[in-house]
C-alpha cells in the first residue's frame, strides 16, 4: 500500500473527485473484497479478458507476461468485460504476485482459491468465486491498456483505491490534487467531529464548515 494514502478512505476520495468533477469513479457495487478488512491503494496494473469457447494452447500469456511487468505497490486489476463463470485469478497467481511485491488484485469477474488468498493476506475485490478455471472461458488478451472495470474506465497506473465500501480510480493526472485534498478533508472531519459530540445541530456545523 501507498502509505500516503492509508488514512484515506473510498467515501473521503469520491466527496474530494465529485468536487473536482470526476463523478464516475467509483466501480459498481457487485465488486467486492473477499474479507472487510481489506484495505488497498497502489498503481494499476491492466489486464483486458473476454469470454471464450476455444480452448487456447496458450491460455495464461498474458497473466505470464504481466508478472514479468509487476511493481512493487501495484494492483492488478482485470476487466472481464462479463465474463461471470470462471475464475481467471487465484492463490498460485497471488503467491507469484507476492513475490514481485504486489498484494491486490481487483477483477468486475470471478476468482478461485479465496480461501487461500485470505490465509495469505492477499487483499481481493470480485463479484464472486467460481471453481472454474478460465481456461476455455476467459482470455486475457492485453496487458497495460485501457480498461473498464466495474462501470469506471481505468488507465494502466492510475491510483487504486478500495475497502469495504468499494473500489476506486484516481486518474494519474488529479493524484496528487486528490491526495492534497483528502488529507485537509480529513482535518476538517475531525473538527466536525467534536462539534457534533458536543452537541451541535448538523445544520450548524455543516453551515461553520461546509463538511458533512
Amino acid at each position: 500500500m501507498y502509505e500516503e494514502w492509508k488514512p484515506i478512505f473510498t467515501a473521503l476520495a469520491c466527496d474530494i473527485m465529485d468536487k473536482m468533477g470526476y463523478r464516475e469513479q467509483a466501480m459498481d457495487d457487485g465488486v467486492r473484497p473477499a474479507h472487510d478488512s481489506q484495505q488497498v491503494a497502489g498503481r494499476a496494473l491492466t489486464l483486458d479478458a473476454h469470454a471464450t469457447t476455444e480452448v487456447s494452447e496458450d491460455p495464461y500469456a498474458q497473466l505470464f507476461k504481466a508478472y514479468d511487468h509487476m511493481q512493487t505497490g501495484d494492483v492488478v486489476v482485470i476487466a472481464t468485460n462479463g465474463e461471470r463463470r470462471s475464475g481467471l485469478w487465484g492463490g498460485l497467481l497471488s503467491t507469484a504476485a507476492r513475490a514481485r511485491g504486489v498484494e491486490a488484485v481487483v477483477t468486475d469477474g470471478l476468482v478461485r482459491d479465496v480461501r487461500e488468498m485470505n490465509e495469505m493476506g492477499f487483499a481481493c475485490f470480485s463479484r464472486g468465486y467460481s471453481p472454474l478455471d478460465s481456461d476455455g472461458r476467459c482470455l486475457p488478451t492485453a496487458l497495460n491498456v485501457a480498461i473498464e472495470c466495474g462501470g469506471v474506465r481505468i488507465d494502466a497506473g492510475d491510483l487504486i483505491l478500495a475497502d469495504v465500501e468499494g473500489v476506486v480510480a484516481i486518474p494519474q493526472s488529479i493524484r496528487e490534487e486528490v491526495l492534497r485534498r483528502c488529507l485537509e478533508k480529513l482535518e476538517g472531519e475531525s473538527t466536525v467531529r467534536r462539534d457534533l459530540e458536543a452537541g451541535d445541530s448538523p445544520r450548524v456545523v455543516f453551515d461553520r464548515y461546509g463538511i458533512l
